[in-house]
């Protein structure tokens, strides 16, 4: 993470320079020497974080709203270190793609814009070969792929500039959360191979009932979800799953070649090792997924949340206040328990208007209950 270190700061906001702009200063409610300074540049909102450092200061940006680029960042933190007696920093000359915008990397709410119907879907492709030459193979078809990694990210994004491919998209989101938001009937066809097996926290699986649900509703009928695993546990898991799933149709093999294999399987089967192949098919045309909800708020009448909501299905947690001299910012988790948001709500104290900074929240059930719960709160008295 780009940061440096300052023995002192003079910043005055607001401030603007170089297409940034520096706007107000909100200190925290608990920790008064922690401040996120609001930054703009072009259409990315974002903040850098001051804190108190041994030396003096350290800035950086704050880890929830990064934004899409790190030499936006870069080039934001070097402003404000003309303000400051900086002792030491890490910041590097930008390179080219620290600055420009890939039109195939795309954020999940871009992903539901682009990505309507007759598409393909691959979930975790690490190193990307698989994916890459499925794109090469079918140019006429769309592919989209999905990746926590941020190593393999950066690794594939390059691949796809390298080679030109112009029919493969990527995004760094949790499948788990997209498949619950993607088009009813819209892909022909999703690959889940090699996933971490978690079987001593099958919890955090890809492959979860729910999982199952909502790939065989995103797919079009008689189109297959294809999982392939090296773990036996993970296979018989996954085959129980399908077996208690209405309406589908299982085709199990075992130690099938395939015309593209990664280092990872290629280190198993020289091993020997087993390889499973389940292929859920989809046989019913689902209902059309309605996504419409609004994430805005109604005049707030208090500033005061709880700090803890536990329900069945979602939370919410208030991490922390801050307060500049005409708005205050809630630091707030919630959503589902596996997979929580965290964003900031700004409000004005004259108006008493609150708004989500940033891009809205996805329209995942649980965020949809949480939302509704803390609009309760704040019309509340």
């Amino acid at each position: 993470m780009p940061h440096f270190i300052a023995k002192s700061e003079n910043i005055k906001l607001p401030l603007q320079e170089d297409g940034f702009s520096f706007l107000e200063m909100f200190v925290d409610e608990k920790y008064p020497s922690q401040i996120l300074i609001l930054t703009t540049y072009q259409s990315q909102t974002f903040f850098i974080k001051r804190s108190k450092h041994s030396l003096g200061f350290l800035f950086k940006g704050e880890k929830n709203t990064k934004p899409s680029l790190v030499g936006y960042l870069k080039n934001a933190l070097l402003i404000l270190g003309r303000y400051c007696e900086v002792l030491s920093h890490n910041i590097s000359n930008n390179t080219p793609r620290q600055i420009s915008n890939n039109s195939f990397l795309l954020s999940a709410n871009e992903v539901l814009k682009h990505f309507h119907k007759d598409f393909a879907l691959e979930i975790g492709f690490g190193s990307g070969r698989h994916l890459l030459n499925l794109a090469k193979q079918n140019p006429e078809t769309k592919f989209l792929g999905i990746e926590i990694h941020t190593p393999s990210i950066q690794q594939v994004s390059r691949q796809i500039e390298l080679l030109g491919i112009k029919n493969l998209f990527i995004t760094n989101t949790d499948a788990r959360i997209l498949t619950s938001i993607l088009p009813s009937n819209s892909c022909e066809k999703i690959y889940l191979h090699f996933p971490v097996p978690w079987n001593k926290k099958p919890h955090r699986r890809v492959l979860t009932k729910n999982f199952l649900i909502q790939a065989l509703r995103i797919l079009k009928p008689e189109h297959t979800l294809h999982l392939r695993t090296d773990d036996e546990i993970y296979f018989q898991d996954a085959l129980s799953l399908g077996l208690k799933s209405p309406q589908i149709h299982l085709i199990i093999s075992k130690n099938l070649g395939q015309e593209v294999i990664s280092k990872y399987e290629a280190r198993w089967l020289k091993k020997e090792k087993n390889i499973y192949d389940i292929e859920f098919q989809s046989l019913i045309n689902d209902e059309p997924l309605c996504l419409c909800y609004d994430f805005s708020f109604p005049i707030c009448k208090t500033f005061d949340l709880p700090t803890k909501t536990i329900e069945k299905d979602f939370f919410i947690h208030l991490n922390t206040r801050l307060f500049s001299k005409n708005r205050i910012l809630l630091n707030i988790s919630f959503g589902d328990f596996n997979w929580p948001n965290t964003k900031f709500i700004i409000i004005d104290k004259t108006t008493k208007r609150a708004n989500f900074l940033g891009e809205k929240p996805l329209a995942t059930p649980a965020n949809i209950k949480a939302h509704k719960k803390l609009v309760a709160y704040l019309e509340s008295k």
